[in-house]
Order: structure tokens, then C-alpha cells, then sequence
């Protein structure tokens, strides 16, 4: 069965190779034409641990084009392009005109939209196209995305159309796991559901953690290891840090609050989420204000970490780069490093390690849960450990001034 995927960012090349991965020829078309070189050439656009090497080990099964004609042979054309945000809402022009490319070179194609959609879109699409489309929304976490499509906690597929579902769910057979068939709204709904839930429960355990700075003996990790045990409570996500970013969350919890919005109703937990995330660097920012409150304009903050999280070069959405800009905005100067961060950054120095970084300067900020700032010699320096990276304990030459996290 030969497979078409539309969009060749971080899920689309994923996809792509994984599928590849599951026996699948695919042919991949993006109008970037130096992406489409790249993945030519065995070379993936975005860091993801092990792409590469897969990428290179199913080359003859990959097929990489900026041409629509392509597809024109294809059944089944996965939808893999962005929805951001345009002025709080989201914007889907990029999965509009998908389509209508694929209904001029290939109008009896199924068409599935994986890209993450409101609640109705698919079928807003099917009116407006007269095409079959099928909603099957990806739930990936960057750092293990091939695992997670390759060995999925479920697949959710959602249509109208019986054999087009029993189409999409061959090519998921694969994986072995639970499939949800249902409605194209229902499971459009659900990957926004999930997301938001996601993005709760982060912001939850940050505000425990606020909360357990002020109690005597009170330790978050702990008391998330405590809550995480109940299975009706689960450990994910309940990992103290700087707040949610990247490519998913801040984009999905705002155009979930705006949709909904839109009908008269209140998303009032997912909105108090997102205001409990933009507070995180706003701590951080008050403490390091305090510590330095008559010298910020020549106190150097060394932040180490400019993704939104580690095993990944993403630094869409970064609270470590939001973090950077607020503190230039108070008068701080700003050091950084980060191994796999490709980003260039107005007024602030870039190390080549995190050594020089903390060496450079008077305050160190651990951002990034990258596993080299486990072993970090800090000395006499105050430090924000926003990822809780540090043991107190551990070293007894290590003294940090100030912990946070």
C-alpha cells in the first residue's frame, strides 16, 4: 500500500519514516523544497532521537517531493501541516488549501487529517470539498515520538464513511493497540481534551509546588510521587519545572479556550492553567529581582536550557527563551547554552558549554532538563533549579546560594 503524507515538519517526518518503519511505501510532499532535499538525503529537518537512523535504514520506501501530481495514485494522503495561532484563534488555512491541492491532482483520495483541528473542521472540509476526509489526531511527545507512533497508548479514528475507517485502521494494525472508531468531532474533541488535561495537570503540580516552598519539611517530588502512585491519578505530567511549551500546548489550550468561547461556554480550569504557566517566569524573574534588586543592569543570568524540553532542538513556545526576554527586559544581561538549540537570540552571549555559561556568570538558571546538568559543578553561585537537576546533597562542595523548583 503506498501512503501519502502532506507536510514534512516534526509529526509529518515522524510519521513518514515510522510508516516506512511498518513495511509502507511513502511518498511525503512539503513546499519547502530545502526540507524535501533534506529528507532526500537522509537528513531530518528537526532533531528526534533515533529519526535518522531510520530515516537512512527505510531510504527505499521514502519517497520526498514539493510535487502534488504525486499523489495522484494515492489512496490514503495523511494531512500534516500547522494550526497555529493567529490572534487567539486557530488558523487553518495551511489545512484548507491541503486539500484543495490534493482534490485537483486527486479527488477520489481519502484524505486524514492528523493535524490538530477544532471540533467540526473535518466536516466544514467535506461540505465545502465533496471529499471522503477521516479524523486520526496524533498524540506524540517530542523526545519519543517514533515510539509513540510506532506503539501508540490507542489510535483514535473518526469519520462517516465505514470503509474509509477500515481503511485507516489497516494501516494502524500494526501497532497492536486500542483503537477508538467514532465521529470526526468526537475525535478531534478528544485530542484537544487530551492536550488540555495534559497542560492541568503541569500547572497543578507547579502550583503544589509553590505551595510547598512555604511548608516546613515540604518537598513537590515527594508529594507528586505520593499522588502519582493512585491510579486514578497516574505520575505523568506531574513533574515540577518552568511550565508547559513547545509546538502543542500553548497553541491547543488557547484555541480550545477561544472555540469554546465562540459557544457560550467557559473552559475556566484550562484557562487558570495558562495563567498559572505565564506566572512561572514571573517567579522567576521576582527572585532573581530580589537577590540582585540594585545591580540587575550588570548582573549576568546564565540560563541553561533553550528548548522547551530536552531530547529535542523545538524552541517553539519555549518558557526558557520567554524566560530570557523578560529578564533582558529588566535590565539583565543574559548568558546561555543549550547542546541541540538551533535559535539566534538578539543581546544575549551563547556558550559552547555550560561550564563556560556558569563560569560567565552571577546567576545560574536551569531551564532544560537536559541529563549533562546533573553533573554540574556549581560553586558559590546563586541558582534557580527549575528542573530540580541538582541534589543538595550529593556534592559536598556544592552550595547552592538559592534552590527553587
Amino acid at each position: 500500500m503506498k501512503i501519502g503524507v502532506v507536510g514534512l515538519g516534526y509529526i509529518g517526518s515522524v510519521t513518514s519514516v515510522a510508516l516506512a518503519e511498518a513495511g509502507y511505501e511513502v511518498i511525503g510532499v512539503d513546499i519547502d523544497e530545502s526540507k524535501v532535499k533534506a529528507l532526500s538525503a537522509g537528513e531530518p529537518p528537526i532533531y528526534e532521537p533515533g529519526l535518522k537512523e531510520m530515516l537512512v535504514k527505510n531510504v527505499k520506501r521514502l519517497e520526498f517531493s514539493v510535487d502534488y501530481n504525486k499523489l495522484s495514485e494515492v489512496d490514503l494522503i495523511f494531512v500534516i501541516v500547522p494550526t497555529p495561532n493567529k490572534d487567539g484563534k486557530i488558523y487553518l488555512k495551511y489545512v484548507d488549501d491541503v486539500v484543495e491541492n490534493i482534490k485537483k491532482v486527486n479527488k477520489n483520495a481519502i484524505v486524514i487529517i492528523k493535524s490538530t483541528v477544532l471540533p467540526g473542521t473535518a466536516s466544514n472540509l467535506m461540505q465545502k470539498t465533496g471529499m471522503i476526509i477521516v479524523s486520526n489526531p496524533e498524540f506524540t511527545k517530542e523526545g519519543s515520538a517514533i515510539d509513540d507512533t510506532l506503539k501508540p497508548d490507542r489510535v483514535v479514528i473518526g469519520g462517516n464513511n465505514k470503509n474509509a475507517i477500515e481503511k485507516v485502521k489497516k494501516i494502524w494494525e500494526f501497532t497492536k493497540s486500542p483503537i477508538i472508531e467514532t465521529t470526526n468531532e468526537n475525535a478531534e474533541m478528544i485530542k484537544y481534551a487530551s492536550n488540555s488535561f495534559l497542560a492541568v495537570k503541569v500547572s497543578y503540580i507547579n502550583e503544589i509546588a509553590n505551595l510547598c516552598e512555604k511548608v516546613p519539611n515540604c518537598d513537590v517530588e515527594v508529594v507528586a510521587r505520593g499522588m502519582g502512585l493512585d491510579k486514578r491519578i497516574a505520575p505523568y505530567f506531574l513533574k515540577v519545572g518552568i511550565g508547559f511549551g513547545g509546538s502543542c500546548f500553548p497553541k491547543d489550550t488557547m484555541a480550545f479556550i477561544s472555540f469554546a468561547r465562540d459557544l457560550n461556554e467557559s473552559l475556566s480550569i484550562i484557562e487558570s492553567a495558562v495563567s498559572v504557566n505565564k506566572s512561572r517566569i514571573l517567579r522567576i524573574v521576582s527572585l532573581l529581582e530580589d537577590k540582585f534588586k540594585d545591580v540587575e543592569t550588570t548582573t549576568k543570568i546564565g540560563v541553561l536550557g533553550l528548548t522547551f524540553k530536552a531530547n529535542t532542538d523545538d524552541t517553539r513556545e519555549s518558557q526558557s527563551i520567554k524566560l530570557v526576554e523578560s529578564l533582558l527586559s529588566k535590565g539583565f544581561k543574559v548568558n546561555a547554552y543549550d547542546p541541540m538549540a538551533k535559535v539566534k537570540l538578539d543581546n544575549i552571549n551563547l556558550f559552547s558549554s555550560s561550564e563556560e555559561c556558569i563560569d560567565n556568570s552571577d546567576a545560574i538558571v536551569i531551564a532544560t532538563e537536559w541529563p549533562e546538568f546533573k553533573d554540574l559543578n556549581i560553586k558559590n553561585k546563586f541558582v534557580i533549579d527549575m528542573r530540580r537537576m541538582l541534589s543538595l546533597n550529593s556534592d559536598p562542595n556544592l552550595k547552592i546560594v538559592g534552590y527553587y523548583g
